[in-house]
């Protein structure tokens, strides 16, 4: 009997087969995708971080007759340099250093300096030829700039070796030509640059290159960032232990590491999801001991590894009256004075200032999102306005307690409309307050340029901005003790300010002075070692001596305070068997069992624990202190499989991960940790199996492999079927009658 075969039809079984043989080696591949490149950090390892310590160009660019020159204008390098790299330019103008703009999709709000006023220089709106000599463009000189022109992009400004190139502080990003004065009078003199010579020695960038914009922010050396100015470039260990060349040696790029010309990290939005900060090195556990590693849940690593900032003997910029502008010389030239250190202390152009060296942060909450106070937003004069505002609190899973320097200034309002003014100030027409310094004109040219309003009437207004503190971090041994945050007095954290109750405050300042005294709680505490208390209180001293507080140093002063004033015997010591009191230092702990139902009968640490040896309460026989209370249970215990296996009530109602275990819930966690083989085989608990003691049964799970896909395929049996429908295809299609389509 011939039978009809359709040639597409043996096709695809051909096909098919092919498709086999390559599933079949691809499912057993187990190819993972979007691993690491860091892989899991031990504490204190620093690793290899190739995508954002580059190598040295691989091409030696002196060779390359391309950039030979002579050019006569910088746009010609970077044609040249798009010539080979093609899509850089494309790149890099999707990022924040080209637009100067960002999209805060959590806030809505449109940010970046092209939109922002700031209260150092205020804004960039009319005065783009004096700020963009930062921009990585060329051009920018009004609001007609052309964001899409490749050929205004700035390569050398980002990958300079020589440390000759420089962009001319008024040009709108251009260097200079010609040798040029900068300020005038100032003797500062601006050579021409040879962009042939800077072009053929390009490289990654450096801690000078980035810090040429970023150090000199908001006007000057050490202005703006309170934690970046010129020193860090040849950093000293004790001013910053990442960028110094006895250190780690990093530069920018190690930890604001770059994908496309993308940088991340960024002052807008920190999203811990796409960009891990300290933890990428260090992991989220960088201590050896535990109280510290719990920390960081809500305190972020900068608060207690910059102990202060401007510590490398530069001071920074604090505050900013610009009301005081304006006083001018006899020739109508403006004054400047300086104090005993040469500091600028004020500025006809631009009014007066305060600066500082080594100056202890303020500390927020804060979650990686910010708002500001937008242009044409109203303000309200009578109070303090906040130019940003650093989002989070207490109760915010995602917030920590940043270190933020705290930059406060006075500075133009449209008094009729309640908004901050933007005034023109740089530039040769007679609107311009550094030429007339007249405020009127100065903010209605200005206000008009970016399109608001103006009332025709200004005053000053007080203001206020926030600057995380992330860099100028401290050697470990200089970072802050327990101390100077969990004290009573002068202490680092305003607790209240925070959103803690007064009952938090006590307890989280009533901190054991083991360590780091001060001179008078040093004798305090030789005058009451345990030594002097042993003489009257034998039984608890013996007991101390064999416990934890023995070893960490935590004496009988730490726990137990005078009453009154006066000398013991003749005053007492309190006695308060307040949980608070132990909660002071165990403050996780504490937090536990504050959700706890011991708590509401009651029940306190002493209950359970020996205050002086630690070790737990019991009455008779009982091995632990639950059934001093829970002597209902006692009977049923003793005859349980649990007991059977060596267990007691701590090993199921205190072992969790989610906690400490002083809620004494029994979480999902501590079932698996012994029966995750067998729990759902209901005969094991009849048949005894998984009934080992808990620390011999806990299961290590074996790194699993990610694939791509749910199942997996051995590689003969992939190909064997693969084959068999190929050549069974094939053998149909060889015997198909040539003529008519038909087969024998």
């Amino acid at each position: 009997m011939q039978q009809k075969h359709n040639p597409m039809t043996l096709k695809v079984m051909m096909a098919v087969g092919i498709i086999l043989v390559l599933a079949s080696v691809v499912m057993t591949g187990q190819v993972s995708a979007g691993t690491s490149t860091y892989g899991q950090m031990d504490s204190g390892t620093v690793p290899l971080l190739q995508e954002s310590t580059p190598e040295p160009p691989t091409v030696d660019h002196t060779s390359l007759d391309i950039l030979q020159g002579p050019f006569d204008q910088p746009q010609e390098v970077t044609a040249a340099c798009l010539s080979c790299h093609s899509h850089a330019a494309e790149q890099l103008m999707e990022t924040v250093h080209w637009t100067w703009e960002f999209q805060n999709d959590v806030t809505g709000q449109l940010l970046g300096k092209k939109n922002l006023i700031n209260n150092f220089c205020i804004s960039i709106q009319s005065n783009e030829p004096r700020c963009t000599s930062c921009h990585i463009g060329y051009g920018w000189e009004d609001n007609t700039f052309d964001f899409t022109e490749e050929k205004n992009v700035d390569c050398l400004v980002c990958h300079d070796t020589t440390g000759t190139y420089q962009k001319f502080p008024t040009s709108a990003g251009y260097p200079t030509t010609v040798e040029k004065e900068f300020p005038a009078g100032s003797g500062i003199i601006y050579d021409p640059v040879d962009l042939a010579y800077v072009a053929q020695n390009i490289g990654p960038t450096s801690r000078e290159t980035c810090g040429n914009c970023h150090f000199y922010g908001g006007g000057g050396d050490y202005v703006k960032h309170g934690d970046m100015d010129s020193s860090l470039i040849d950093a000293s260990y004790q001013l910053d232990v990442h960028m110094s060349p006895e250190g780690a040696d990093m530069n920018c790029t190690t930890c604001h590491m770059t994908d496309g010309h993308q940088i991340s990290g960024s002052r807008y939005e920190h999203d811990e999801g796409d960009w891990e900060g300290c933890a990428t090195c260090h992991s989220t556990e960088p201590h050896n001991i535990a109280s510290l590693n719990n920390h960081t849940e809500k305190v972020a690593c900068q608060t207690c590894h910059i102990p202060e900032y401007a510590r490398g003997g530069n001071p920074t910029k604090m505050t900013w009256d610009w009301s005081q502008a304006g006083q001018l010389n006899a020739s109508g030239a403006p004054i400047t004075t300086t104090d005993e250190n040469g500091l600028v202390i004020y500025d006809g152009k631009k009014g007066a200032f305060t600066f500082e060296y080594d100056v202890i942060p303020d500390y927020v909450w804060y979650n990686g999102n910010v708002t500001y106070t937008l242009p044409g937003e109203e303000i309200d004069p009578s109070t303090m306005v906040n130019i940003n505002t650093l989002l989070g609190d207490k109760d915010d899973p995602n917030a920590k307690i940043y270190p933020v320097k705290t930059f406060t200034a006075i500075q133009p309002y449209d008094s009729g409309n309640n908004i901050l003014a933007i005034p023109h100030l740089y530039g040769s027409d007679d609107a311009a307050y550094w030429k007339s310094f007249n405020w009127d004109s100065s903010i209605a040219a200005g206000m008009a340029y970016a399109g608001l309003d103006y009332s025709g009437s200004y005053d000053f207004v007080e203001t206020q901005m926030l600057w995380p503190t992330t860099h100028m971090v401290a050697p470990a041994s200089e970072a802050l003790s327990c101390q100077e945050c969990h004290t009573g007095q002068d202490s680092r954290l305003n607790f209240i300010s925070l959103g803690y109750s007064e009952e938090d405050v006590t307890r989280l300042t009533n901190f054991p002075p083991s360590t780091n005294f001060e001179d008078e709680d040093r004798q305090f505490i030789q005058e009451n070692s345990p030594d002097v208390c042993e003489s009257c209180h034998t039984t608890e001293h013996e007991l101390w001596t064999t416990s934890t507080h023995s070893t960490d140093n935590v004496g009988c002063v730490s726990c137990h305070t005078l009453e009154q004033e006066g000398e013991h015997p003749q005053v007492a010591f309190t006695m308060s068997k307040d949980a608070a009191v132990c909660g002071s230092c165990h403050i996780n702990e504490y937090r536990d069992w504050e959700n706890s139902i011991h708590k509401q009968y009651r029940v306190t640490c002493v209950t359970c624990h020996n205050p002086h040896s630690q070790d737990q309460m019991t009455v008779g026989d009982y091995e632990i202190s639950c059934l001093t209370c829970h002597q209902e249970n006692a009977e049923e215990i003793a005859h349980s499989t649990h007991k059977a296996a060596g267990l007691n009530c701590n090993d199921c109602h205190m072992y969790t991960g989610d906690n400490t275990g002083h809620t004494w819930n029994v979480g999902s966690d501590t079932c698996l940790s012994c029966h995750a083989d067998t729990i759902h085989q209901a005969n094991s608990i009849l048949t005894g199996e998984g009934t080992e003691p808990l620390e011999e049964t806990v299961p290590v799970e074996e790194p699993v492999e990610p694939s791509g896909t749910g199942f997996s395929l051995p590689i003969w049996a992939g190909a064997f079927f693969g084959i068999v429908i190929f050549v069974g295809g094939a053998i149909l299609f060889v015997r198909r009658d040539n003529g008519n389509g038909q087969e024998e």
